[in-house]
């Protein structure tokens, strides 16, 4: 009989060492730190900035002048709409209805947001406010500006590069019946969506039909004494 052999004892494979890991970076200094995330910060600051001031900005609307359209119980109540204003080439395309903000001419620090009534070259006939106002329709003693047309109303034309605005409210809106025209370079932006019920929508046609100024439309050229 042959004898067993004793089975031998195999050892682990012992895996080569690895080098221990490189230790981790030195922290910056926290003055590099601080520089950093201030430039970081004004970075986006320019960004938002430019973009509010020449894209769109979000902005309330104070006052009920542009109600029922925009704002129509902010007397009462104290609620504003948001609304959306297309900064970029506000003025490109601009015509008779469109929602306005500028600068106002008799406080040039101060932006207001009115409809566009008319353009260049039309024919305005501002409706009578009585007392209030530099136009309408002429009384006893009263010096309206503008043009007679032989029956007592006053019209104005438009000048090239002007527009005529108007707040839908006009019980309480200052307005080009009380400045007159003013200057396309006065526009800041254009009105474009309206916040209202946790809901974006379009910025309506709801604007009070009486007493609204008549306009008759005509061509916004330049002047024969510009050419």
């Amino acid at each position: 009989m042959s004898r067993l052999q004793p089975k031998s004892k195999t050892l682990p494979r012992q895996s080569p060492s690895r080098p221990p890991p490189p230790p981790p970076p030195p922290k910056p200094p926290l003055s590099r730190t601080i520089f950093r995330t201030t430039k970081t910060i004004a970075l986006t600051l320019a960004v938002l900035i430019t973009i509010r001031d020449h894209v769109f900005s979000i902005d309330t609307v104070k006052g009920s002048s542009m109600s029922p359209t925009l704002s129509p119980t902010a007397h009462e109540t104290g609620k504003e709409d948001w609304v959306i204003i297309k900064r970029w080439k506000a003025t490109e395309h601009l015509k008779r209805g469109d929602v306005v903000t500028f600068w106002k001419p008799h406080r040039p620090n101060e932006v207001s947001i009115k409809r566009v009534v008319g353009l260049g070259g039309d024919v305005v006939y501002p409706r009578d406010r009585g007392a209030q106002g530099r136009y309408g329709r002429k009384k006893v003693g009263e010096d309206k500006e503008g043009e007679d047309d032989g029956q007592g109303d006053v019209k104005v034309v438009v000048p090239y590069g002007h527009v005529w605005v108007e707040g839908d409210n006009w019980r309480r809106s200052f307005d080009s019946n009380d400045f007159g025209p003013i200057s396309k370079a006065l526009i800041d932006g254009k009105a474009v969506r309206l916040l209202r019920g946790w809901r974006w929508q379009k910025v309506g046609e709801k604007k009070e039909d009486a007493k609204r100024t008549r306009v008759v439309e005509g061509l916004d050229v330049i002047p024969q004494v510009y050419l």
